[in-house]
């Protein structure tokens, strides 16, 4: 995730402009880009990254850490349609 990428200030959520920009979205990326807003979010994501910089071999049990912290994983996977 790049936290220094930045965005755009909008004018009216309410505009056309908006709803025709945003149309093909879906609550998980509105999601995405809620978190990436979030300043405690941006902080806990630096602090990750700092740990692994320190200890790269932590890569991921640092990763799984702040995806469950953030309810980013999920413990367990529907079945697939297929499966039934």
């Amino acid at each position: 995730m790049d936290l220094e990428v930045g965005m755009s200030e909008e004018t009216s959520w309410r505009s056309p402009e908006f709803a025709e920009r945003y149309k093909t979205h879906d609550y998980a990326d509105f999601a995405q880009e809620f978190l990436r807003r979030n300043p405690v979010y941006q902080r806990d994501h630096a602090d990750t990254k700092a740990r692994i910089a320190d200890a790269p071999d932590t890569a991921k049990e640092e990763q799984e850490g702040l995806a469950r912290r953030w309810g980013l994983c999920f413990p367990l996977r529907s079945r697939s349609i297929a499966d039934q």
